[in-house]
């Protein structure tokens, strides 16, 4: 399976995006087409992390003022297996889900 990119998130954990999931994300969200670098940015500097519908995903939102659909969390949704995570689904939404928080910037 071949890989898009694969980065370290805030956290150290090692994450990545293949080919196929990027083409799927692109079918149901063609928004985000385009947006790896702001993909890779929510997972580097993350406004917020949340536990997932399951204890092995996490979902990092980070906002943007400026988007191909307005002013929008970019969402990216991460699938941990040992240790490592790999990018399910990315989109861009106006709220944020409840859910356990993991990690949230510190605002000044």
């Amino acid at each position: 399976m071949s890989t898009v990119f694969e980065i370290t998130a805030y956290d150290g954990r090692r994450i990545r995006l293949t080919k196929v999931q990027l083409t799927h994300i692109i079918f149901f969200h063609p928004e985000v087409e385009g947006e790896q670098n702001r993909i890779k940015e929510v997972l580097q500097t993350p406004d917020t992390v949340i536990v997932g519908a399951t204890e092995d995903t996490m979902v990092y939102y980070k906002f943007y003022p400026s988007t191909p659909v307005a002013s929008k969390h970019l969402t990216v949704m991460v699938r941990i297996l040992n240790e490592e995570g790999f990018i399910i689904t990315s989109y861009f939404t106006e709220r944020m889900r409840k859910g356990k928080t993991l990690w949230k910037k510190f605002k000044s």
